[in-house]
Formats: structure tokens, sequence, C-alpha cells
């Protein structure tokens, strides 16, 4: 199956219907104790509503008989959650309209993510590549590719002091050992991002998504690699 041979030369933000489904099998490759190992799975997304601005999109792996995991999304795809008390996008995979050679940057800083960290920043550059035609599962597309790459930091809460105890046994009876560890705030930490993505119009989404996570050293902690198995769109 080839669609989309012929293009204009600007894409525009697709119109998002409620029944639209896409099925993806999902491979993760992740580094644990030095050693990658691999699982991959079937995930079906659906729009489940469909508004002006706004879609909600249900995710649930296909094996799966529980409810899928439901979650609002902005209609050309980018993601807005609360930040530092405020609204903001912090995911935009697709700036529309999009052509070859187009570029964006998306940035975000945020304090307190979790109780260990004081602050984490995320940084990603995107660029429009150009079309290229992608074979994957549900068939044969011209795509058009859009690479991101990033770089994410994050800054540490000090840690208090903290005492360790022990009971030894000696000659003379139990003795306890007592450990004190002083107070001491982490190093920073940062990593770099890859994502590529190759969007179709006709299938309103990508039909191929591959995102890389790796550590200061370069060395690679993560990469997921998603494919079109089927779809069905209005």
């Amino acid at each position: 199956m080839t669609i989309g041979t012929l293009h204009a030369q600007t894409v525009d933000r697709p119109a998002l219907k409620e029944g639209d489904k896409w099925v993806y099998s999902v491979r993760e490759d992740e580094s644990k104790s030095d050693t990658m190992s691999s699982t991959t799975r079937k995930w079906e997304a659906s729009i489940s509503r469909a508004g002006s601005h706004t879609v909600v999109l249900a995710n649930k792996p296909v094996d799966s008989n529980l409810p899928p995991k439901e979650s609002t999304l902005n209609t050309d795809w980018s993601v807005t959650r609360s930040v530092n008390g405020k609204n903001i996008v912090t995911t935009r995979p697709y700036d529309f309209p999009m052509q070859p050679g187009k570029t964006w940057k998306l940035e975000t800083v945020e304090d307190k993510p979790d109780a260990l960290t004081k602050t984490q920043k995320i940084s990603q550059q995107y660029t429009v590549v150009g079309w290229e035609e992608v074979k994957v599962p549900a068939g044969t597309f011209k795509a058009l590719k859009i690479e991101a790459e990033g770089e994410w930091t994050k800054e540490f809460e000090p840690r208090g002091p903290s005492a360790n105890s022990a009971v030894g046994t000696a000659a003379s009876g139990a003795t306890a050992i007592v450990q004190t560890h002083t107070a001491y705030t982490p190093p920073p930490v940062s990593g770099r991002l890859y994502k590529a993505f190759w969007y179709v119009p006709e299938i309103k989404r990508d039909v191929k998504i591959i995102s890389e996570d790796s550590n200061g050293n370069g060395a690679l902690h993560k990469r997921t690699t998603e494919v079109l198995e089927s779809f069905s769109v209005q």
C-alpha cells in the first residue's frame, strides 16, 4: 500500500475526528547493569473526543483487558501541562504549517519535579528535514521527517545529615556502632536527547518514531522505536 506520493510544499494541522485509530508496535531497548534488554508490545491509540482546540486520546495495550488511559492533547498533537503553577506547552513534535527547513525550539524549566530534584531543564531544537519514503508494517508512505536534538539537566536538593546504626557483639557484650553522614548536595547530572518522527498527512500523525536518551558520557540509556501496524482514519 502506497499513500501520499505527491504532496504540497506545506503541511497543515490535521483534522482529528472521533474514532480515528492507530495501532503501533513499540519496542523499548534499555540499558540495565550495562546490558541492553528489549521488550516489544502493541499499543492501540484512538480519539475518544474531538473538539475545536483539544482532543482526548485513549491508549491501551492491545493484549490488555483493562480500560484505556485517556489524556488531553491539543489538536496539533502538542501537550500542555502545569509547570511551576502555569500551563505551558511541554511537548510539540510538530509546528504546523510545516515545510522542509522549518525549525522551532522547545525549552522547559521545572522546579521540584520530584522530592529529590531542585530543578530540571529540558531543551530541544526541532528541524523539518524533508520528505522520505518509509516502510512500516502498515504500508509504504511518503513521510515528512522531523528531527529533534536536545539535552536535559538536573540539579538536586541538599541531602541532610543522616546516621546509620548497627550492633556489634564483643566479649563484654553488645556495642552500638553509629555511622554519621554529613549533609551534602549531589552534583548536577545531564544527558542528551534525540528524536525522529516520520509524519504522514493522510494518516494524521507519524508512521514511525525513534526516541533516544543518552547520559552525560554519551552512553545510550534507552531507545524507543514505534512503527505503525494499522490505522483507521476519517
